[in-house]
This record gives structure tokens, sequence and C-alpha cells, in this order.
């Protein structure tokens, strides 16, 4: 989370917010607080703009697999890893219940099906396979983040559920999602509850994040544009496909299906639609 004087970056995983979060630290004073961490009740007290990040779906999920493929990120670290976590003494003895909890959530049960997803980049029917396992209840403790055990994870994928998280929980409230029991509630549920006042889609980064900020009086020079839009991107993977490569219309239609919520609201479409238009 980035924290200025008129603005906060909530930071979506593989939206694009490494890349948004050194822009801002080049445009604004301010300070990282935490990665990818919900917001506290206090940050609401002032009149500050609320940023976020989004990605179309079907793109979110390519590019989480290929990070996978490199051995990076935390869903690879989760789902690959069979030891569970250690703990210290103090939350034994301060919470027994919750320290236990943690190790048992913390340990995939299936590290060796997983690790056999992320053997090659290019493997389309390893991202398939891979896909569908995302998306199984089967293997959705596995992902930990609290999603298999929350009721949202029965009606909507890891995408929309780090989206309500982040966007529409404050900190300390997170036992509100357990109660989205259908797609009608969730939808309820982020109409009314999201604070995000400027999204940056992902496919026009740049663009979007220079007209949230002018639009809030922040001058950004040409010079500046250019040298911002010649930087190298980052927290890219070693991908070198497009993402209708990799999808069938089973597994194009499960993401529709999943992440129905991102994809009314910011009328993403299908891989299949854009390549065919």
């Amino acid at each position: 989370m980035f924290i200025s004087k008129d603005f906060i970056f909530m930071e979506l995983h593989k939206t694009g917010c490494t890349q948004i979060r050194h822009i801002l630290m080049e445009l604004l004073d301010g300070e990282l607080v935490g990665g990818h961490n919900q917001a506290c009740s206090d940050l609401f007290n002032q009149k500050r703009i609320f940023l976020g990040s989004i990605r179309d779906p079907w793109e979110w999920y390519t590019s989480l697999w290929a990070h996978g493929c490199d051995h990076k990120g935390a869903i690879f670290n989760s789902v690959t890893k069979s030891r569970p976590v250690k703990l210290n003494l103090l939350h034994w003895r301060n919470n027994p219940y919750s320290a236990f909890l943690t190790l048992v959530l913390s340990r995939s049960k299936h590290p060796q099906e997983w690790l056999d997803t992320y053997a090659d980049v290019n493997d389309v029917e390893g991202f398939r396979t891979w896909l569908s396992m995302m998306h199984s209840p089967k293997y959705s403790m596995d992902l930990r983040e609290g999603y298999g055990a929350n009721s949202v994870s029965k009606n909507a994928g890891l995408l929309t559920y780090r989206y309500l998280k982040l966007f529409c929980t404050k900190s300390g409230n997170l036992k509100r999602l357990d109660k989205l029991s259908s797609f009608k509630q969730i939808k309820q549920y982020d109409s009314e509850h999201c604070f995000i006042n400027r999204f940056i889609r992902n496919e026009h980064l740049e663009h979007d994040l220079f007209l949230a900020l002018e639009d809030s009086s922040v001058n950004i020079s040409d010079e500046e544009k250019t040298n911002i839009l010649l930087s190298e991107k980052r927290n890219t993977s070693s991908k070198k496909h497009g993402t209708r490569h990799y999808y069938d219309r089973q597994s194009e239609k499960l993401i529709a299906k999943r992440e129905k919520l991102i994809i009314e609201k910011f009328g993403y479409l299908a891989p299949s639609l854009k390549s065919s238009r």
C-alpha cells in the first residue's frame, strides 16, 4: 500500500501494482506501508483518494500461472510447499487455536500435483490443469489466504476474493465476506462497500494513472511522462505466448463464470471474442 497526503494506492496482486507503485513513488511524496494489505479504518478519516488496479481475468490467471512457472509468487509458494510454517512460542501461548489453524491451513496437501502443472510455461495442458485445480474445492485450501474456507470460494475465483478483500473490506472485517453465499450477494456487497475512487486498468496502465493524478491537480511534465513510458516493466514473467494461446472453450467458460463480477463490472471480453473482432 502506498500512502501520500492525497492518495492511497491499494495493491491487488498481478495487476501492475509494482509498476504503479514505482511511478507513484517517482511523482509523489509518500510511504509504503506493507504490500497487499487491507486498509485500516483510520485511513478513511482523511479525505484521500483511493486508487486500485484491475486486470482482464483471463490474462490475470495466465500471468499468475506463468509467475509460478518461474518459481515466484505467494500462490506458488503456498501450493508447492508440504512443510507447515513455523510459529513462535508466543503465538501458541496467546492463541493456540489460531496457531493450530495456521499450521494446518499452511500445509499444501497436493504439492507434487501443483509442481507438475508449473513444469513448462509453454505447456497449454499444464496451464488448463492448473486452472481447473485453482477453482476446485478439493484444492482450494492449498491456496491459503482464507480463500478455501470462505463462502466466496464457492461462487467466485481467487481474483474476485482478493478484489473484495482489498477494495471492499476494511482491516478486521474479513468475516463479512463469509456471509456471501451467492453471486447476487457478492455483486450487492461490491456495490455497497467498494471504496476505490479510481481504477487503473492494467491494459492501459500509464494512461489511466496519469489521468487519475491530473484530475486531482497533480502536474506531470511531458518529460516525466516520457521517462515513465520508456521505463522497463517490472515483475514480468517468462511467458512468451498471448492469452488466447492458453484457453480452450471449457477453460474460457470457467473464468467467465468464476470471475463474473470483475468481467461484468469492467466490461472485459473473453480471449476468443477479442481475437474475432
